[in-house]
């Protein structure tokens, strides 16, 4: 087998050199690149980065949501033996300037004349930085010191150096122990740290994942979960390249839906908040519908359930459950799938943990839907359920060769091929962070079930201690209360508190609509969240939700908030966590109140 990505790459080439790598829309249609065409562009572009003076170990940004550029670019600095730092294309530009500086950036790749603008307030405070290639059309010119020019100029002058000097931007060929990237993890507290991670690293959590989810040349997949990240650019671009496979880029966040329909894809790679948003979006369709669409959808929802429950048992199912299940499947379930496509196997959810109460509507409608656990620093996956043995709740067993133990305070500890070499210009934390032991400390709680399956039941530094001396971890109750329908997000507090708080930002279009079949008026939706019959529904949401949960583990307290935890407002991270620390302290005067008031 291959040590090195592009090694593994060359090889995907000469078995599928016709077959399309890649798709991206062009003027509102499907374009095709195939691996031969994908190829032939990293070739040169490799080429026209080495006359720029590109070389081993060279540290290169790209600063770009997903597309067949940001793809190529990597491939090419990969080729070069050079290091690629992806920067969200979400960040302020603090964090941005933090990043050039602290990974020692050289050369920098930015998509759009938006993110260029927020560099140039930058560029005299990086004077590292040599040159930037831009994937606008922009004319060459120099800013600060800085060369500009364009991303289609640089393939031409390296498809012109490849006629004259074929030597130059030939492969360099580094071991599997060479840092092919530098990750910055988000910093949903503190600062950013660069996780260093090698050709084996990614390489390891490639080949488990091919085995584990069977991906070969018949699958697709539409990405748009940001390359930034390590789980979309592991799971959702290495692993599907290296195995033949085919990935479509969405034109954008907000046309995800017509693109899935139109690439039908047959893999999808999400993150629990897209899969709540889409959820939500069918409630708010479905209640806001016919009476006869409701009972419809409540019909099959109780059916599949029902048939869900028996098959898990391996108990028959009389007849006319049989055609229930048969007729609902044909009006109701094959239009839930038609909004995928209609083509998808496999639902990969990972980067955060995902409601029980969604896990289980969404695999009793027959989707395979499975869960994943992993971390920046783990390349990104350690665990994965099998297709088809999902368990609700559990985020399967470890990759091939990854081994997981609980530590003291029920810490998950990681060993294997895929942790990480060690976190850039941080040698304490690294220490910290992998014992001598070689463990890989996770910062998670959890525990394994009795068929080894992993249980993610908190996080040590979420750890709410109250008052009283209470352990409670936030995650389990604050997906309990988003599993309402009127819930968008939810932020539990309690901290050295009597009892546990929460913010709540309310689903707003479900929300009105509850409105104005009581009369409520709706123009001013601040006021509206103030209004008694909305605080008592929350709080009747709310007791319904946490019913089962211990006293002490109940929300006394609540506030309701207009405007929702975004990352342009600073209050998630790029991979779509929350931000405790910032959102506590934007809403400290509404956090002091209720315990005042209580």
């Amino acid at each position: 087998m291959e040590k090195t990505i592009y090694q593994d790459f060359v090889r995907a080439v000469g078995q599928h050199q016709g077959r399309t790598a890649l798709m991206h829309k062009r003027n509102g249609r499907y374009q095709s690149i195939s691996f031969r065409q994908l190829s032939e562009a990293v070739d040169q572009v490799a080429a026209g980065l080495a006359r720029r003076g590109v070389k081993k170990d060279d540290r290169v940004a790209i600063y770009s949501y997903n597309r067949p550029e940001w793809v190529v670019a990597d491939l090419a600095i990969i080729k070069l033996g050079a290091v690629v730092v992806p920067i969200y294309h979400t960040l302020p530009s603090e964090a941005v300037s933090y990043i050039i500086r602290d990974a020692e950036v050289r050369h920098l790749v930015v998509e759009t004349p938006e993110l260029f603008s927020t560099l140039v307030d930058l560029l005299d405070r990086v004077p590292g930085l040599k040159d930037i290639v831009t994937l606008f059309s922009r004319e060459t010119e120099t800013r600060s010191g800085k060369e500009l020019f364009s991303f289609d100029s640089l393939r031409k002058a390296g498809a012109k150096t490849l006629a004259q000097d074929p030597d130059l931007g030939k492969a360099h060929v580094p071991s599997a122990d060479d840092v092919v990237t530098v990750v910055y993890t988000s910093g949903t507290t503190g600062e950013p740290k660069g996780t260093m991670l090698t050709h084996g690293n990614i390489l390891s959590n490639v080949r488990g994942a091919i085995e584990r989810f069977g991906i070969n040349e018949k699958d697709t997949l539409v990405s748009f979960l940001p390359l930034c990240h390590m789980f979309e650019r592991t799971c959702g671009y290495y692993t599907m390249l290296l195995a033949g496979a085919s990935i479509a880029y969405a034109e954008s966040l907000d046309t995800i839906r017509a693109d899935v329909q139109a690439v039908r894809p047959t893999l999808l790679i999400v993150v629990p908040r897209v899969l709540e948003k889409v959820y939500n979006a069918v409630v708010e369709k479905v209640t806001t519908g016919s009476a006869l669409g409701r009972s419809l959808m409540l019909a099959a929802l109780r059916t599949f359930s029902r048939t869900a429950r028996l098959r898990a048992k391996g108990r028959p199912w009389p007849l006319g459950l049989r055609f229930r299940h048969w007729l609902l499947g044909r009006l109701v379930v094959r239009k839930l799938r038609a909004l995928a496509g209609g083509r998808v196997r496999i639902i990969v959810s990972g980067g955060a943990p995902l409601d029980r109460r969604l896990a289980r509507i969404i695999r009793n409608l027959e989707f395979d839907l499975v869960e994943g656990y992993g971390l920046t620093e783990t390349s990104p996956v350690v665990c994965a359920a099998m297709p088809g043995e999902n368990k609700v709740g559990t985020v399967g067993r470890p990759l091939p060769g990854v081994e997981v133990r609980i530590g003291e305070n029920d810490e998950v500890l990681v060993r294997g091929p895929n942790v990480m070499k060690g976190y850039l210009n941080k040698p304490e934390e690294t220490a910290q962070a992998i014992d001598k032991h070689g463990w890989f400390h996770t910062g998670d709680q959890g525990r394994f079930d009795n068929a080894g399956n992993l249980i993610i039941t908190g996080r040590i530094k979420e750890l709410i201690v109250t008052a009283y001396g209470k352990n409670i971890p936030p995650v389990p109750v604050e997906q309990a209360i988003s599993g309402s329908e009127y819930v968008e997000q939810a932020m539990v507090i309690g901290d050295r508190k009597p009892f546990l708080s929460a913010l709540i930002v309310p689903s707003r279009l479900v929300l009105e609509g509850f409105a104005r079949e009581k009369g409520i008026p709706t123009q001013d939706f601040e006021a509206l969240l103030g209004h008694p019959e909305v605080v008592s529904l929350f709080r009747q949401e709310m007791d319904r939700a946490l019913e089962n949960f211990a006293k002490y583990e109940q929300v006394r307290a609540f506030r309701l908030l207009p405007d929702p935890f975004t990352v342009e407002n600073g209050l998630l991270t790029p991979s779509l966590k929350m931000r405790r620390p910032r959102i506590a302290l934007a809403y400290r005067d509404r956090i002091e109140k209720m315990y005042q008031e209580q």
